[in-house]
């Protein structure tokens, strides 16, 4: 029985996929600009982040989308220095998030994600006699996140890439303040 359930599944999948005149999966590379909002705002200030994305068209409207990110923000947090020694302060963020893609035209889309975000303060600290450096973590923390956003796409090779500029809102649920924020995302993405 699961077998079968697995084969017409995968038919499915055939049927849906051969309506397209080019692949339903892409995969790409995103770079991201990343501007703190709220109360985040008073802890740090606008940083950069990379990350990996997918998605799978199931109709030319509508695709689920998978994404991972990485990025660093720098902190408002005063360097500090003792002992000849100075402390900068960072907060870094790894995304993992899932979601729908809804495409109005070809050119035109609007996308919701949810998943985990996981963050740390991290402390790179500075030893003027000797040059050198060391660095101190805290232990990752995760947060529940919320995305929403739309964007422009254009296609690059007639159904090989596409280049996709979007501004996505990030809402990241924390303990005393919320980690909220607003991605400006360049993505090339390449049809598989």
């Amino acid at each position: 029985m699961k077998n079968r359930i697995i084969f017409t599944f995968i038919i499915g999948l055939l049927i849906v996929s051969s309506n397209y005149a080019q692949s339903p999966f892409r995969l790409g590379a995103s770079f991201l600009v990343i501007s703190p909002s709220g109360n985040y705002t008073k802890l740090a200030k606008t940083g950069i982040g990379g990350s990996i994305d997918a998605d799978y068209s199931f109709t030319p409207e509508w695709s689920i989308l998978l994404s991972s990110t990485y990025s660093n923000l720098t902190s408002k947090i005063p360097q500090i220095g003792v002992d000849s020694k100075a402390i900068d302060f960072s907060i870094k963020t790894t995304d993992i998030l899932a979601g729908v893609r809804y495409n109005f035209n070809y050119s035109f889309f609007t996308l919701a994600k949810s998943g985990v975000s996981y963050m740390k303060l991290h402390a790179n600290i500075y030893d003027s006699p000797s040059s050198s450096t060391d660095e101190v973590s805290s232990d990752y923390e995760p947060y529940f996140t919320v995305s929403f956003g739309g964007g422009y796409r254009y296609n690059l090779a007639e159904d090989r890439s596409d280049f996709e500029l979007s501004v996505i809102y990030n809402y990241v649920e924390g303990d005393v303040i919320d980690f909220n924020t607003f991605n400006f995302k360049a993505s090339l993405l390449v049809y598989l």
